[in-house]
């Protein structure tokens, strides 16, 4: 005898198959309860059961105050092989290459896949411009007045309550606020660390991180990650053991170029290594935010009891680029990154930290977040269907489940830079591989920003770059 299948069952199962046919994408929104329930004319219980069952097969996922999405489903054929690397310390002449890149990727005419900003079009203006113009309206004296200060404490008191609420045992008066986080890095970088130093960063890496080690005179040693969980502890600890090593800088959450996102455990790990060792961390956490399925991964930070973590973030990439606002908490090296701070550019401009302020204040922060992430994933899932229906046979890709960035590995016998200078020609614009690293390890890898414009057809764009990359091999054969 054969069982009928239970109402719930019978929604679960239709939602399944709309899953499967591509009518909800991953990081799309399922419909509320309420509206299920409705159309289906069937009780809130039946549909909050057949929800229940979705989450179960895993196809679907709650985000806290939002409702259900579609759950990004990774692939393993496609993920990044680990890499080994040489761990010796290495000068870094990567500004130079790096700068002529992204002069390139900024052209207007570009459909611009290579710098990591968002689109704009992403970013909440109607928020900014409310938020912006209730500052000018009740707050101008502090809008024109300068001060040499850590920041305005409207914004450092919303920022340490948040940091709190992620496990940061830290005060307002422990935070700095920033041009950005980049200038953060740099701070904590001059605060710890003098010319001819060795830095110790993840490989592939930020050229970011690459870039400003240069400009200081520093030296990178390369640590070599892993597809998933990033940094390789034990190729730490090697490292460790055998040079003189004076600071760790990473991204550990959505890291870039890879978009790993380092395990808790692994954080508590690395956390206690470097304080039995008496080495600073920088901790950049600049994607923190910009989980696709809602959660939040304690930073380092939150493990650290000695204060030698140095934490960086920013709204650069959450709330808009040109606001130019970051943050940090330097723990023991607050004296040292303040005196820095102050004798760089004195503070960053208060019209935008009160602006920030507001909107962390209003509630409508987390709420745009939401929208943003679930249009993240979907984007990013997008770019993936994409490079797996078009590009060469034996491509890989990363498999981030946050943040905007796409790493991209190529067939061995193809160059990123042969396909950047390819594909700027033809106006796309992709970032190659040599950038994240002091050698030539990744030279047939490219980095794609995930988060641009929304309007581009991805489908189009992904197919002509595929072409522009088997040209490339085809001249150099």
């Amino acid at each position: 005898m054969i069982k009928t299948k239970k109402l719930y069952q019978q929604v679960a199962d239709d939602f399944r198959d709309l899953i499967a046919n591509g009518d909800f994408q991953p990081g799309e929104k399922i419909p509320s309860i309420r509206s299920i329930a409705k159309q289906r004319k069937i009780s809130i219980a039946t549909v909050q059961r057949s929800l229940e069952e979705l989450e179960l097969r895993g196809l679907i996922e709650a985000k806290p105050k939002s409702g259900f999405y579609v759950k990004m489903q990774a692939n393993p054929r496609s993920a990044v092989e680990a890499t080994l690397l040489p761990m010796v310390p290495k000068s870094v002449e990567i500004h130079e290459f790096a700068s002529h890149i992204f002069h390139q990727c900024d052209s207007p005419d570009i459909v611009n896949l290579g710098t990591t900003y968002p689109s704009l079009k992403y970013f909440p203006e109607k928020y900014i411009q409310q938020f912006a113009s209730k500052v000018i309206r009740h707050n101008i004296n502090d809008v024109v007045e300068v001060h040499f200060s850590p920041g305005q404490m409207k914004l450092r008191q919303v920022l340490s309550k948040r940091l709190n609420q992620m496990g940061c045992r830290v005060t307002a008066d422990d935070l700095i606020i920033t041009n950005g986080c980049l200038e953060g890095l740099s701070l904590c970088l001059r605060a710890v660390a003098k010319p001819g130093d060795t830095i110790a960063i993840e490989s592939p890496g930020f050229v970011g991180l690459f870039q400003l080690i240069e400009s200081l005179g520093y030296k990178a040693i390369e640590i070599p990650c892993h597809p998933v969980e990033g940094m390789s502890l034990e190729a730490l600890e090697l490292a460790l053991e055998q040079w003189p090593i004076k600071a760790v800088a990473l991204v550990p959450t959505f890291s870039n170029p890879l978009g790993t996102n380092m395990p808790e455990k692994n954080r508590m790990r690395l956390v206690e290594l470097l304080a039995d060792k008496e080495v600073p961390l920088i901790e950049d956490d600049l994607l923190g935010d910009l989980s696709f399925d809602g959660s939040r991964t304690r930073p380092c930070k939150a493990f650290d009891k000695k204060g030698l973590v140095l934490y960086c973030s920013s709204a650069s990439k959450t709330v808009a680029s040109g606001l130019r606002i970051g943050w940090l908490a330097p723990g023991a090296y607050y004296k040292e990154v303040s005196y820095f701070k102050t004798f760089t550019n004195i503070s960053a401009p208060n019209i935008t930290q009160l602006t920030i302020a507001e909107f962390f204040k209003s509630g409508k922060y987390d709420r745009y977040l939401r929208q943003f992430t679930g249009a993240l994933a979907k984007r990013m899932y997008q770019f993936q269907q994409a490079i797996e229906k078009y590009f060469p046979q034996g491509t890989r890709m990363s498999q981030p489940q946050g943040g905007c960035i796409l790493w991209v590995a190529l067939p061995k016998n193809f160059s990123g830079l042969a396909v950047f200078e390819a594909a700027i020609k033809s106006g796309i614009a992709i970032v190659p591989g040599q950038l994240s690293s002091a050698t030539s390890k990744f030279d047939h890898c490219i980095r794609l920003n995930c988060a641009c414009d929304p309007e581009i057809d991805i489908d189009s764009v992904i197919q002509k770059l595929a072409a522009i990359i088997e040209s490339t091999q085809l001249q150099s054969n």
